[in-house]
């Protein structure tokens, strides 16, 4: 095989389905605008009840300002043994007990010098995990962080991990690989065939719903209903799944400016005096509802 100088030429293949997809598409618009002035005219001779769902749902339609009130913004300030100047590094290990833990955000709620410190009023939550030794501290984050994903708990459960299998694992050479390195698979959807897919895949989705008029509209209407139906059923279940917790944290509910919560923290006695330790303040101006009922109940 010899390499061969190739300018950039439109695939027939993508063409092709373009070409097809006009033969129906073309006569879309003046089609439905045909039958909208059809239906407008029978419009007068039509008469619609309201399902007998409506009002009641009508009278929760307050629940989607309840649910957007769950979401708070804020800032989350973390210590665990693997920050630099925060926990202590020795030959045997990177370690930060509780006491320790406690001093660090003290300090940090006092440091002035932070521009992104918070100087108003804030809600807050502490919250620490603590264990006495690097495997059992590796289990208990990974088993938290299967739940509850905050982004510094879920880098400390990998990293301590990672600690904790390095004794089966130093020992252990791989060859080392030539570059560059394969990367792992995935679609090869890079311009033009990333645009080119989105809008003939529209073209497409447009053809796929003018071939459903094959069914009648009681037809549909059922097929909606089950459709509906088992839309209910599958995020029910979902919220179901989300209600199976596990793992457990030392926790606190503070509010106050920063001063006052770090007077607060300083006065409060360390719950543990293991080694391996991570906490955290979840701090925001708004109330933190839902994250107060999941890490603070007891």
């Amino acid at each position: 095989m010899m390499w061969s100088q190739a300018s950039l030429n439109w695939p027939d293949s993508a063409q092709s389905l373009e070409t097809q997809s006009a033969t129906v598409l073309n006569s879309v618009s003046s089609t439905m605008n045909s039958a909208s002035n059809t239906l407008a005219e029978l419009s007068g001779y039509a008469g619609y009840s309201q399902h007998p769902l409506s009002s009641e749902a009508a009278g929760l339609l307050s629940l989607r300002s309840e649910l957007t009130s769950l979401l708070s913004s804020g800032t989350v300030m973390t210590v665990s043994p693997y920050q630099f100047e925060v926990g202590t590094k020795t030959k045997a290990g990177n370690y930060l007990d509780a006491k320790t833990a406690i001093d660090k955000l003290v300090q940090k709620l006092r440091d002035k010098a932070d521009k992104y410190r918070p100087v108003t009023s804030q809600y807050c939550i502490a919250i620490m995990l603590s264990a006495s030794k690097i495997e059992d501290f590796a289990t208990n984050l990974n088993q938290l962080t299967q739940v509850f994903t905050l982004p510094d708990w879920c880098m400390a459960a990998r990293y301590s991990t990672s600690l904790a299998g390095i004794e089966t694992t130093k020992r252990y050479q791989p060859a080392s690989i030539k570059q560059p390195r394969f990367k792992p698979g995935s679609d090869l959807n890079f311009n033009p065939l990333g645009e080119y897919l989105q809008w003939q895949g529209a073209q497409i989705a447009t053809l796929e719903s003018l071939a459903s008029d094959q069914q009648n509209v009681i037809s549909k209407l059922g097929a909606l209903a089950s459709k509906r139906g088992q839309y209910v059923t599958t995020t029910t279940q979902q919220i179901a799944a989300l209600k199976n917790l596990h793992g457990a944290v030392w926790s606190m509910s503070l509010n106050g400016n920063a001063e006052s919560l770090a007077t607060t923290l300083s006065k409060s006695s360390a719950p543990t005096s293991h080694p391996f330790t991570i906490a955290s303040l979840i701090l925001s101006e708004s109330p933190l509802t839902f994250w107060e009922e999941l890490l603070c109940s007891p």
